[in-house]
C-alpha cells in the first residue's frame, strides 16, 4: 500500500509540476527580454510556486481541507531551497553552454527533485 502510495504522489506531483514549469516557463521567457536570467528566473518561480503550492497541498499530499500556517512556512523554506538550487543551476549551465533551453531543464529536473523530497517528508509529512 506504501509503495502505491508513494506512486500516486509521485505522479501527481509530477503532472502538477509539468503545469508549474510550464508557467514558470512562459514567465521566465516573457521576461527574459527584459530583465536578467536570475530575476526572470526568480519572478517566474515565484509566480509559479503559488500554483504548485496550493495543488500539490490539495492533490498529491491530501492536505487541501486543513489550513496551517505551517504548511506554507514550511513550503516556502523548501521552496527557498529549490530556488536556490534551480537559479545556481540555471545560471551555471547557461554560462557554460549559452543554450537558454538546456539551463532551464536542468535547472527544472535539479530543482524537481530537491522539491519533491522536501515537500513530502517535511512539508506534508
Amino acid at each position: 500500500m506504501k509503495k502505491n502510495k508513494l506512486e500516486y504522489q509521485i505522479l501527481v506531483f509530477l503532472l502538477i509540476g509539468g503545469l508549474a514549469t510550464t508557467i514558470d516557463f512562459v514567465i521566465y521567457n516573457y521576461l527574459f527580454s527584459f530583465f536578467s536570467i536570475n530575476t526572470s528566473k526568480l519572478i517566474s518561480m515565484l509566480s509559479s510556486s503559488l500554483f504548485s503550492y496550493f495543488m500539490n497541498k490539495i492533490f498529491t499530499f491530501n492536505k487541501g481541507k486543513n489550513y496551517n500556517q505551517k504548511y506554507l512556512i514550511k513550503f516556502y523554506v523548501i521552496f527557498l531551497l529549490n530556488l536556490l538550487t534551480n537559479i545556481f543551476v540555471n545560471y551555471y549551465v547557461y554560462k557554460l553552454t549559452s543554450v537558454k533551453l538546456l539551463a532551464f531543464i536542468l535547472a527544472t529536473l535539479f530543482g524537481m527533485t530537491v522539491n519533491f523530497i522536501g515537500q513530502k517528508f517535511y512539508v506534508f509529512k
